[in-house]
């Protein structure tokens, strides 16, 4: 049962992200209204990424190569291991909006979630969100009738680093928000940096608690630090832009540094998954 919950949630953002490829059996138009020109993107962007998928892809493929260890791991799953991919779950959709990965402003609506969105696009550089409000209650207390949901995010191709934000407003407060990011490093390994905060509970009442992820994911490696907060969607997100590529010893210091608490850290060792001591 264990390996089955940690594998679905990385199956789903595989196919998913398969989803935002634009193959041959896609439309070979733009879903949306387009301002687009008819150049390509930039040839210039790192190598194999192209759109917001193949990011996706990058660190499935990685993740591939460590899923058999994370599996195998003695306790109970620790699904915060799967969980920072599933923002690609929602950012691979934005690759419809432009399926010829051509410079220029797109709009339309996302193939799965159904919210107005946007798309823009210059040379390696990829911005991309929506704004809207709900028209009816969704699950849980953080999704009624009336709340505001936001995205914003970005995707420098040529640098590998990916930026992803987005929050749920109600009465002008935010209830929740979440913060991610990816980056991919010069020997092929990724990082990433999440955070998530919400301001009630599971019963609605209120509760701010809030997370810390870090995850440094590559060939028999999948070194990971989960920290715990209090801070609801009022976090201050750390950054790869002004800290750097962190290792998990930084990572776990600058957790620290920020008031959260260390819930567990670990990595792969002998090619087993194990938590430090």
């Amino acid at each position: 049962m264990k390996s089955k919950l940690v594998g679905l949630l990385a199956i789903v953002v595989v196919v998913l992200g398969a989803a935002g490829c634009g193959g041959s059996d896609q439309p070979s138009g733009p879903a949306g209204e387009s301002a687009a020109s008819s150049q390509p993107a930039a040839a210039s962007a790192k190598a194999g990424l192209q759109k917001i998928g193949d990011m996706a892809d990058a660190w499935n493929e990685l993740y591939k190569q460590n899923e058999a260890a994370i599996n195998d791991y003695e306790g109970m799953p620790i699904m915060e291991l799967v969980t920072p991919a599933t923002t690609f779950i929602g950012s691979v959709q934005f690759d419809l909006l432009n399926l010829d990965n051509a410079d220029g402003h797109f709009t339309g609506k996302l193939m799965l979630a159904g919210y107005p969105a946007v798309m823009d696009r210059a040379g390696s550089t990829i911005t991309f969100g929506y704004d809207f409000k709900r028209e009816k209650d969704g699950f849980g207390p953080l999704a009624k009738a009336g709340d505001r949901m936001v995205e914003n995010g970005s995707l420098d191709l040529k640098q590998g680093y990916y930026k992803a934000e987005d929050f749920t407003e109600r009465g002008g407060t935010r209830i929740a928000r979440s913060y991610h990011e990816f980056k991919r490093l010069g020997d092929g390994s990724m990082i990433c940096l999440v955070f998530s905060g919400q301001a009630v509970d599971a019963r609605g009442d209120a509760q701010p608690s809030d997370s810390a992820i870090y995850i440094h994911n590559g060939k028999n490696r999948y070194d990971f630090v989960v920290a715990k907060g209090a801070n609801g969607p009022a976090f201050t997100p750390i950054s790869f832009a002004d800290k750097g590529d962190l290792m998990k010893a930084q990572a776990m210091e600058l957790f620290q540094a920020a008031g959260y608490t260390i819930d567990k850290s670990g990595g792969i060792q002998g090619g087993k998954l194990a938590l430090d001591q």
